[in-house]
């Protein structure tokens, strides 16, 4: 699960701060390529430096509360991009390489622990069960083929909020999709072609 603090105001309004330093920074850097490849070297180690001292978005917080102290660690030689923006941006890159792989070891360590108990499905992320999902995705690997049935919502989506697909793990090839503007249609439809996963006999989406 998700730390409970990755979705306090405080967080959301750290991320909205090192997005708005990406909007500003990117497009100074787009009109001077001669310092491009620079400025892309000391954002670079600013993440790297961050790296180093975080291990989640509340430490990355907590480290650009001290920016004077992170950027001379750094960049000893100093850089010539305003702190707010160099900081901003760098806090937004590894915020996301740190998220990314948090939620990699998550899904790994939940597939694992499918395997050893006997399960054949595993939710990769989202609610447990398909009714419990509102909003969002919801992707279902199947672990003995290695296919995976990836539910969503979409409720400002209009006349079709229901989505289903169904791809091959190893190949990645789409094998079935389907959109449905009934919740319980959906449902069934996604029982149907579970089950025909486990058949190994997947088929087209049902009308």
């Amino acid at each position: 699960m998700p730390d409970a603090g990755t979705f306090s105001p405080n967080v959301a309004m750290a991320r909205n701060r090192w997005r708005a330093a990406e909007d500003r920074l990117y497009p100074t850097l787009i009109a001077d390529p001669g310092s491009y490849q620079r400025s892309i070297n000391q954002v670079q180690a600013v993440v790297a430096e961050l790296r180093k001292r975080c291990t989640g978005v509340e430490d990355i917080i907590a480290a650009e509360a001290a920016p004077e102290e992170l950027i001379a660690a750094a960049l000893p030689g100093g850089s010539a991009i305003p702190t707010d923006l160099l900081l901003g941006v760098a806090c937004g890159m590894a915020d996301r390489e740190i998220s990314s792989d948090a939620e990699r070891r998550r899904r790994e360590a939940a597939i694992e622990a499918a395997r050893a108990e006997g399960r054949a499905w595993v939710v990769v992320s989202g609610p447990e069960t398909a009714e419990e999902l509102t909003d969002g995705r919801r992707p279902e690997l199947h672990l003995p083929t290695g296919t995976i049935v990836e539910i969503a919502v979409d409720p400002w989506s209009g006349e079709d909020p229901f989505q289903l697909q169904v791809t091959a793990g190893e190949t990645g090839t789409l094998l079935v999709t389907g959109s449905f503007t009934d919740r319980d249609e959906w449902l069934a439809e996604i029982a149907r072609q579970r089950a025909a996963v486990e058949a190994g006999t997947v088929g087209t989406v049902g009308t």
